[in-house]
């Protein structure tokens, strides 16, 4: 049972899922063939997913919230859906493959999505055993904000955003970006 005092975020934030997803898919359709085909590179693809997962999950989370009664099971089925999808995305990152980042940002990543699903189920287990208990129903507002914030960095990453790190942040230094090799390409033929 949401509080009536969520029912605004609730209602917020499925109308932000809705909108973040839209854009989402409007990022992909540009050029699917290199964030979602099987020849696109593992990473961005993987980042596709992830950002379409953590969306998706957020905007059906609170959608459902929005349906009287209890929520609780929606919750947990999604939540492991999600689970499951992004263990199988972790694991095919953690392979060998062309592009790839380091191990550490590629595990942090995942786990912090893993771990943002498995919260979501306990406090789906939660609203399942005592549906009149409000305390998880909070605890998942906070946790859309957290899946939100993954999903943004996913599509960020997706759409080639620069990436920095810790101590770039801190120092105010971006982290350089090397030339591609279609930058290169373009350089000679407008030079001949």
């Amino acid at each position: 049972m949401v509080p009536d005092a969520l029912t605004n975020f609730f209602i917020a934030s499925a109308g932000a899922g809705a909108a973040l997803l839209g854009l989402l898919f409007v990022s992909i359709s540009i050029s699917p063939e290199e964030k979602i085909t099987p020849n696109a590179f593992v990473e961005k693809r993987i980042s596709a997913y992830s950002a379409l997962l953590s969306l998706t999950n957020a905007f059906i989370i609170s959608l459902v919230a929005l349906i009287p009664g209890t929520f609780g099971i929606f919750v947990l089925i999604f939540s492991v859906i999600s689970f499951t999808i992004t263990l199988q995305n972790g694991i095919e990152l953690l392979r060998p493959h062309e592009g790839a980042s380091s191990l550490a940002r590629r595990l942090i990543l995942t786990f912090l999505d893993l771990f943002a699903y498995i919260a979501d189920g306990y406090y789906a287990v939660r609203l399942i055993i005592n549906p009149h208990d409000s305390t998880p129903v909070y605890a998942l507002t906070t946790l859309l904000l957290v899946v939100y914030i993954l999903g943004i960095i996913r599509a960020w990453e997706l759409l080639g955003g620069a990436r920095r790190t810790p101590t770039h942040m801190l120092t105010g230094h971006p982290k350089q970006q090397t030339p591609s090799t279609s930058a290169d390409e373009n350089a000679t033929t407008a030079t001949e």
